[in-house]
């Protein structure tokens, strides 16, 4: 209980004991709060290295030892008890404030004071890069009053956190959940989670304890713990309407749907979603998390009405809920707050516009496509959207409306990949005017030069694995060192239209193919064992023109073996190359001459003589 005098406006304290590095980050960018505020900066040495004890001293006002008991709410009571200001902003030493601007003007507020607990946004980053992050809102801030306390071993809370409350729009950057394993992920899990259960036991009654032991469940994918902790306490919680469980039970209901999806209880899950729908009794934010997982099912089932209606309430509820900050906040909770998140809005524009082409309806595409945030850092698409999209221009060639949409994929080299990535995955399914009318779908886009080439590529392929008798080994050599030019002309055209310092020049499988086939057509003549090696190289690079690989692999073995049969005896093959020929004629003109029967007897008996003699069916490769 602090009763001390109140000496400054602000206490901004946190308890230390991490790295170096992480520390001063974290207190430097407090520096200007500081500065800037009647303030105090108080740390807790929890147990700090001496290289981050020698940091704290460069920035701290005062520091307190406090002997690690396990708990954090003793921690944090001491850390509370130890502030000389009437306000208390409490940070974590791996965060770290990256804009303090609207802290700053929050506290320069003569009403600053009135306001019981408040907090900022804990930016938690979900790749190292810091590319993709999650904004969740932490109560971080109180007023100094004597009741005012920390419960909680782990996941401590102010307590009581009502009245009058400010969220300042500040984010603290954090990496706290990114792990460089997932032995590390679940490490740390499983030194929360005795905790949590230790904390349920002392105290049956409270939501809040199932509700932090669900979130580490889901971080360690414990996927059957998790669906059976959420769906007990979803269901303990009742029919109450009360505010609190009205809230819990809308992240316990979610809890049990990313549990279902997870272990792949597709139907149990839409059986569930019903129940929760038709009993009224969570929040419209929850209940749209629960409709984005029914809207997915029916997407992979082809149940395009049953779709469309789930994506309707999902936009409906973004349209009153999700633009309000304040709704957001009561309505969320851990397993709801990414609802309409830009991965989740982007999943649910691809469905519409999906379910719209299954049924050659175009305006989901047009009123969709716009909304997708193209150039963000990390953006992403359905496959099943793209591959629909891709099967539709097959269809119909160009068309403004799939030719718009296809030009915003050439906004970064990134989405340019994942179109050819698509295309080529589709193309297999393609007849050649299917692949002719895609490459149409591209005029006029940013990339229609090289997406030219790239569909010349696939026509070709196609062209080639539609062959089913090659005439001559030169005839087979001759198309597949076209194919070769081909290849190599489009990865030119491909690297060039994002070019780059740092180009990696990563070359694509038919252009390895394109390469090896030049390679043994260098080799062939000159250096057998090396043409073999290329020769293997070829296979698999594309099994599209795998059969026609396998002819050229066995007629360059005739090939080799004719040549060492006529080294080895140049007058019986040349002999046998003449008769060869003489008797090819003689079938020729019993063929014009309608003898069919007797021009089929000769060929055969021409075939057991080559089959006799060099064991092949012709000397003419």
């Amino acid at each position: 209980m602090n009763n001390k005098p109140k000496t400054k406006l602000l206490t901004i304290s946190l308890l230390c004991c991490g790295s170096p590095d992480t520390t001063e980050r974290c207190l430097k960018s407090l520096m200007p709060i500081r500065e800037a505020i009647d303030s105090e900066l108080q740390v807790v040495d929890t147990g700090c290295a001496p290289e981050t004890r020698k940091i704290i001293e460069k920035y701290a006002d005062e520091i307190f030892e406090f002997t690690w008991v396990n708990d954090f709410a003793k921690a944090r009571n001491f850390q509370l008890d130890q502030a000389n200001g009437k306000m208390f902003l409490y940070i974590d030493d791996d965060e770290w404030i990256l804009d303090p601007k609207y802290i700053i003007e929050f506290f320069k507020q003569p009403d600053c004071t009135t306001y019981n607990c408040g907090g900022y946004f804990q930016r938690n980053y979900l790749d190292f890069e810091g590319k993709e992050y999650q904004d969740v809102e932490v109560m971080r801030m109180c007023r100094v009053d004597p009741d005012v306390c920390f419960k909680g071993k782990i996941h401590e809370y102010i307590y009581p956190g009502c009245g009058r409350t400010m969220f300042m729009d500040a984010q603290a950057g954090h990496f706290g959940y990114v792990y460089h394993s997932e032995e590390e992920n679940v490490k740390h899990s499983l030194r929360n989670i005795p905790l949590l259960k230790e904390m349920m036991e002392e105290e049956p009654d409270e939501l809040r304890w199932p509700y932090q032991l669900a979130q580490e469940y889901k971080a360690i994918k414990y996927n059957q713990e998790l669906l059976d902790l959420c769906l007990e306490t979803y269901k303990k919680t009742g029919k109450s309407k009360d505010d609190e469980k009205y809230k819990y039970r809308g992240s316990f209901a979610c809890g049990v749907a990313i549990a279902m999806a997870r272990l792949e209880m597709l139907d149990e899950l839409l059986e569930f979603y019903k129940e929760v729908k038709d009993g009224d009794l969570v929040y419209p934010l929850p209940m749209a998390k629960l409709a984005f997982y029914a809207a997915k099912i029916y997407f992979i089932r082809d149940e395009n009405d049953k779709c469309d209606a789930e994506i309707k309430y999902y936009f409906d509820t973004y349209d009153t809920v999700g633009q309000d900050r304040g709704l957001m906040f009561i309505q969320g909770g851990i397993f709801s707050n990414d609802t309409f998140n830009e991965t989740n809005m982007n999943l649910m524009y691809c469905y519409a516009m999906t379910t719209g082409l299954r049924r050659g309806d175009y305006g989901p595409l047009v009123h969709y496509y716009r909304r997708i945030a193209w150039n963000s850092p990390v953006v992403r698409l359905n496959r099943g959207f793209i591959a629909s999209l891709i099967q539709e221009a097959s269809k119909v060639g160009y068309k403004k409306e799939i030719r718009d949409v296809l030009n915003k994929f050439f906004t970064t080299e990134g989405f340019r990949d994942l179109i050819e990535k698509m295309i080529d995955e589709v193309a297999p399914e393609l007849d050649e005017e299917g692949l002719l009318n895609v490459k149409k779908a591209f005029n006029t886009t940013e990339g229609q030069k090289e997406l030219d080439l790239f569909m010349d590529v696939r026509i070709m392929e196609r062209e080639i694995a539609n062959v089913e008798y090659w005439d001559s080994y030169r005839q087979l050599l001759g198309v597949l060192e076209a194919y070769a030019q081909l290849a190599v002309k489009w990865q030119r055209a491909h690297d060039n239209m994002y070019p780059s310092e740092n180009a990696s020049f990563t070359l694509a499988q038919e252009t390895k193919l394109g390469c090896d086939i030049n390679d043994f057509i260098e080799s062939e003549s000159k250096d057998v064992p090396k043409a073999l090696s290329y020769l293997k190289d070829m296979v698999g690079r594309r099994p599209m023109l795998g059969n026609a690989i396998g002819e050229l692999a066995d007629m360059y073995g005739r090939k080799q073996m004719l040549q060492a049969a006529q080294q080895k005896d140049p007058a019986k093959f040349n002999e046998m190359y003449d008769l060869e020929e003489k008797v090819l004629q003689q079938i020729a003109e019993l063929d014009a001459a309608g003898k069919n029967e007797e021009a089929v007897a000769t060929y055969q008996q021409l075939i057991g003589i080559l089959q006799a003699s060099y064991g092949v069916d012709s000397l003419h490769i």
